[in-house]
């Protein structure tokens, strides 16, 4: 590969990586209608993740986007725990593109993953309604299990506390 081809090829990624942290800002502020939820800055070393002004129960939530090639889960989490620690957060979550689904509407944005530690997802839906815990399964992730895999959608409707997602349109 060429000097040029690499840069391209960079360039791609970082391009491919703001289309996703938009999609998802903006899915997050149709989600919970909340226009406050935006693209963070980076932090230096201090990174607090790419999304922010998200809370669940008054806590802020770590949220760190990804589109890569493959989906390297152990490696992004920590990551996203780190950050959550940088940002006094309990809450770190992974939204990662899912391969073969677009970003071009609302429902393909929430059938994007979303991701996190078996520890974060069993306090969360423990403090969720009961009829969202009955309708959320989480499929174990990672090879020692210790990561649960949802979508976007139910991502969302875990911080709406199971309430219809978007904006209420009745007059």
């Amino acid at each position: 590969m060429s000097g040029k081809q690499r840069k391209r090829s960079r360039k791609t990624a970082k391009d491919n990586g703001t289309r996703m942290e938009t999609a998802v800002e903006s899915y997050l502020q149709w989600a919970l209608d909340d226009p406050r939820i935006q693209r963070l800055r980076l932090h230096g070393s201090k990174d607090i993740g790419d999304i922010g002004n998200v809370y669940w129960h008054g806590q802020p939530v770590c949220i760190e986007v990804k589109w890569t090639q493959t989906m390297d889960a152990p490696q992004h989490m920590r990551e996203a725990v780190t950050e959550a620690g940088n940002m006094d957060s309990p809450y770190p979550w992974v939204i990662q593109k899912k391969a073969g689904v677009g970003l071009t509407s609302m429902h393909k944005l929430g059938q994007q993953h979303a991701y996190t530690t078996t520890g974060v997802m069993d306090a969360m839906l423990m403090l969720s309604p009961s009829a969202l815990r009955a309708r959320i399964k989480p499929e174990p992730l990672g090879r020692k299990k210790t990561m649960c895999l949802i979508t976007l959608q139910e991502f969302a409707l875990i911080l709406n506390s199971g309430l219809p997602l978007g904006p209420d349109t009745e007059e």
